[in-house]
């Protein structure tokens, strides 16, 4: 019984310690003026987004076409420019 015990807990302990957010895969740059921009892809058609320290979320659609590295290398680009 100790033993089904012991294996029980080790299990959940394996299973509490992974999550979905491992997965993420995130696209960033840091403009010359010091201001970073990233995209982490949520694996479900959106993206969470972060600009100037503000997040907030991106679909597909809110991507044009582009690749959400294009997206970021582009914000990046355009900061520093002072297109913003």
């Amino acid at each position: 019984m100790r033993k089904i015990v012991l294996a029980l807990m080790t299990l959940s302990l394996i299973s509490v310690s992974c999550s979905k957010d491992d997965d993420k895969k995130c696209y960033s740059c840091t403009s010359e003026l010091g201001n970073k921009f990233e995209l982490c892809d949520n694996g479900n058609g959106t993206y969470d987004a972060t600009a100037y320290g503000i997040k907030g979320t991106m679909t597909e659609e809110d991507l044009e076409g582009s690749t959400p590295q294009q997206v970021v290398d582009e914000a990046c680009a355009d900061d520093s420019e002072g297109d913003f």
